[in-house]
Parts: structure tokens; C-alpha cells; sequence
């Protein structure tokens, strides 16, 4: 399962594992939904995430706009090495990681 919510009373944590490709995005979007209808400060473990379809990167930006229109932040943790590489590389690191 590449895609795991946990929620507490005041934040979430969602974890991304493996590769999430076009046919997996259809859980990140339910994931990212989730916190969209109850914001909280959330953080995004993606140290076991090897890869990423751009329209999962574009929900994770969404996501941080949408919490930060509700006072709320996205904290990204220390991303896997080849994650690192192919955000820089199609330019999306400082939009996705960066307010």
C-alpha cells in the first residue's frame, strides 16, 4: 500500500511508500481529500518513496495551499534520495517543499 493516513486529534501523517504511479493516485487523492475536509498539520513522510506521477505531485501541492488557506502546514521530511532527484529535476522541489 503506498499511501497510508494516520490522524490524531490535532494532526495527520501521511506516508507514501514504493512508487505511486497514475494507477495509484486515486488513493493519494482519497488521502489528501481526508485532510482537506479536517486540516490539521500534517506531515509527509516520503523517505520510502522512490517515484511519483506528476499529477500526485500536483494533489501534494494542492495540499499545501489548502492547508495553508486554513492556518495549517505541510511539513515534508527528508525525502528518498531518487524522489530528491526527479523533483529537482522537473522543477518542482522548491513549489512542493517550500511555502
Amino acid at each position: 500500500m503506498p499511501t497510508t493516513l494516520k490522524t490524531t486529534q490535532k494532526t495527520h501523517r501521511l506516508t507514501l511508500s514504493g512508487e505511486i504511479g497514475y494507477s495509484e493516485t486515486a488513493q493519494l487523492w482519497e488521502a489528501i481529500q481526508h485532510i482537506a475536509q479536517h486540516p490539521k498539520d500534517t506531515t509527509l513522510e516520503w523517505s520510502n518513496l522512490n517515484r511519483i506521477h506528476f499529477a500526485g505531485v500536483q494533489m501534494l501541492i494542492a495540499l499545501r495551499k489548502t492547508l495553508e488557506d486554513h492556518g495549517c502546514t505541510l511539513q515534508c521530511l527528508e525525502p528518498s534520495p531518487d524522489l530528491y532527484q526527479q523533483l529537482r529535476t522537473f522543477g518542482v522541489w522548491h513549489a512542493l517543499v517550500q511555502p
